[in-house]
C-alpha cells in the first residue's frame, strides 16, 4: 500500500457500523441529559466535563476504559433522555459528514430507574426517527455475569422490532473474563429468530474468540484485529468473508497495540478479509470516522482508491436494507469520483 497520499475529497459520504451510544455523549449532550434527568454533573465547564466522558489517560485495558462510561449511562434512564441522546448523537454525525450511522447500546443499562428494555428500544426509535440522518440500531446483549434473563429479554425485544428501527444484535462489555461460548443459548435463539448479529471479539481476547464468534454464527466481528494471532481465524474469516469492524483508536486506548504502526490492517487486507473503519467510541476515545481514516490513510500511506474500496466495504456488509446501500454507494462513488 505504498501510494502517494491525496487530500480527502470534500463531501459527506461517510458511514460508521461500530457506535456505541453511550460512548458518543458529548460534553454538550450531557448538559441536556442532565437537565432533563433531573441530575448534577461535577461541572457544567464543557473542557472539564470532557475529562469525566474520555477513557483515562493511564487505562491498562479495557475494563479501565469502559469505566468511562459509567456517567453517560446515568444520564439515560427515561425515555425523554433516551430518546435526546439518540437524537442529539445523530446531528452530532451529520455535522461530521456521516451519511449512514448503525447506533448499537445495551437496552439493560437503562432500566436503572423503572423502564422496561421494551420501554427503553421504543424511545431511541422515538430518538432515531427525530433526525433525517439514515440510521438504525443494534442491541448489545452484555457480558456480565447473572445477566442471562436480561440478555434473553434484549435478544427478545431485538425480534420485535427487527426491521422496524432494529437491525441486529451484538455482544459486549468485558470479554477476557466473559468468553463468547458462554452465550451461546441466546445467539443460537437469535439464529431461529433471524436474527444478524455481530459480536465483540479479538478485543481483550485473542483469535480463539474470534474462531469462537464465527462457529456462533456472527454475521460480523467487532474489532477482531488478534486474529492475526493465528493465521488459521485469519483464513476462516476471509473464507467465510465475515468482515471485522476496525476501531483503531479504540485498540489503542485499551492497549491491544501501543502504536497505530503495529496495527496489522494491511496484514488482513493482504489475506483477503473484509475490513471496515469505525469510531467505536467518539467521545470516549476523542476521535470520529473522518478522523480514523486520516489516521490510517497517514500511517499506512493509502490513496484515495483504497480508502473508497474501505468505504465501500461498509456499504455492503452493513445491516442496512438494499435501497440504504445503493444511497450510500452512490453517494461514495460521487465523492470518490
Amino acid at each position: 500500500m505504498n501510494h502517494k497520499i491525496n487530500q480527502l475529497p470534500q463531501g459527506n459520504c461517510y458511514l460508521d457500523l461500530h457506535l456505541h451510544i453511550d460512548g458518543a455523549i458529548t460534553p454538550k449532550i450531557a448538559i441536556a441529559l442532565a437537565k432533563i434527568e433531573g441530575m448534577s454533573l461535577p461541572t457544567t465547564d464543557e473542557d472539564e466535563l470532557a475529562k469525566y466522558l474520555e477513557a483515562p489517560k493511564d487505562g491498562k485495558n479495557l475494563v479501565d476504559y469502559l469505566k468511562a462510561f459509567d456517567l453517560p449511562v446515568s444520564l439515560m434512564q427515561s425515555q425523554a433522555a433516551i430518546k435526546e441522546a439518540v437524537y442529539l448523537v445523530q446531528e452530532k454525525l451529520k455535522s461530521q459528514g456521516i451519511i449512514y450511522a448503525e447506533l448499537r447500546f445495551a437496552p439493560q443499562l437503562h432500566t436503572k430507574h423503572g423502564l422496561t428494555q421494551k420501554e427503553v428500544v421504543e424511545a431511541a426509535i422515538e430518538g432515531l426517527h427525530r433526525s433525517d440522518l439514515k440510521s438504525n440500531l443494534i442491541l448489545c446483549c452484555m457480558r456480565f455475569e447473572n445477566n442471562k434473563t436480561e440478555n434473553l429479554e434484549t435478544e427478545k425485544i431485538a425480534k420485535e422490532f427487527l426491521n422496524c428501527g432494529v437491525v441486529a444484535m451484538d455482544l459486549a462489555g468485558p470479554e477476557a473474563d466473559n468468553p463468547v461460548e458462554h452465550y451461546t443459548e441466546i445467539f443460537e435463539q437469535a439464529k431461529k429468530d433471524g436474527i444478524p448479529f455481530t459480536i465483540h471479539a479479538g478485543e481483550a481476547s485473542g483469535a480463539e474468540s474470534v474462531r469462537k464468534a464465527v462457529e456462533l454464527g456472527a454475521s460480523r466481528i467487532g474489532h477482531g484485529v488478534r486474529s492475526m494471532e493465528d493465521i488459521s481465524v485469519v483464513k476462516l474469516l476471509a473464507q467465510k468473508k465475515i468482515p471485522l469492524e476496525l476501531c483503531p483508536t479504540s485498540n489503542l486506548d485499551t492497549k491491544v497495540f501501543e502504536s497505530l504502526s503495529e496495527y496489522p490492517i494491511e496484514e488482513l487486507i493482504a489475506e483477503g478479509v473484509i475490513v471496515t473503519l469505525n469510531s467505536d467510541n467518539p467521545v470516549v476515545s476523542a476521535t470520529n470516522q473522518k478522523n480514523e481514516i486520516k489516521k490510517i490513510r497517514k500511517q499506512f500511506h493509502l490513496n484515495n482508491s483504497q480508502i473508497k474500496e474501505l468505504l465501500l466495504n461498509g456499504a455492503e456488509v452493513s445491516f442496512a436494507d438494499d435501497k440504504t446501500k445503493k444511497f450510500i454507494r452512490t453517494e461514495i462513488s460521487q465523492v470518490y469520483a
